[in-house]
Parts: structure tokens; sequence; C-alpha cells
């Protein structure tokens, strides 16, 4: 199901990475992490920090402020992703809690990962961009 057929029908779980927010689906994000050091990726894109185990699983994650251009914030903190296809983490300095959020949810960019981030959205007392998970998953899977 695309973000934009749910219009804010569904509970987010928000977070900031530095002064920027986001929302995630609530039924994508699995937890909140504090992730321990991180195995490099030979010729990963600097925003793919690295991988860890995680109950059995490998778990690549991703800087949200390098991914998206605001510039990479130092946390050892991420929402852990699953999705049907696989899993992945996103750095939060700050998570605020699970909330409804509403807005147009139209692409926030003609191109590259901000087709894969919606709004203009409003969560709980702040502005947020509502990330779609599977878009996302699918743009980094393809290593752009």
């Amino acid at each position: 199901m695309g973000v934009s057929e749910s219009e804010g029908r569904q509970s987010y779980l928000v977070f900031a990475c530095g002064s920027s927010w986001y929302a995630v689906p609530a039924e994508s994000a699995a937890e909140v992490v504090t992730f321990p050091e991180l195995t490099r990726v030979p010729g990963a894109p600097a925003y793919l920090l690295g991988v860890f185990a995680h109950r059995g699983e490998v778990i690549p994650v991703v800087d949200m402020g390098l991914l998206v251009g605001t510039g990479s914030q130092s946390t050892r903190r991420a929402v852990l992703v699953r999705l049907p296809r696989g899993s992945l983490a996103l750095t939060a300095s700050t998570v605020a809690g699970v909330s409804m959020v509403s807005g147009s949810l139209e692409p926030l960019g003609a191109s590259g990962v901000h087709l894969h981030l919606r709004g203009p959205a409003k969560g709980a007392q702040r502005d947020v961009a509502v990330i779609d998970a599977e878009g996302l998953f699918d743009h980094l899977s393809q290593g752009a």
C-alpha cells in the first residue's frame, strides 16, 4: 500500500535526525535500537554507515542526514524498519513516539530519495516528512 493511499489515517513513529523530522508507518517500525560498532561495507555510499547483526539478521544502517543532504548527525540510535523484503535502520537523534500524521502526502521531490519522502505533513506539534518505507527500501536496494 502506498503512503498516499492512507492519507494519514494510520499511526506513525515520529523521529528526528538532526533538525529534520520524519515519520514512518508504525506497523513498519519494529523498534528503536542503539546499534553497536558497525561493520563498514566496502564501496558503499557514504549514507550507508555499515551493518550490524541484530537477532540473527544483518541490518544496514542508513544515515538519514547524509541520505537527504542535510549533513551527518553523530548518533548511535536508529529506527529499525522491517518490511517483507528485508530490514534497515534509519538514524535517529530524537524519537518523539507514535502519533497520527495528516497532510497531502505528495512526493517532496521529483527524483532520488525525495520521491520517497511525502508531505507536507503535520505530526503532533511538528511538521514531518513521511517516509514511504517500501519505496525507500527499493530506492536504496538499487544503489541509488
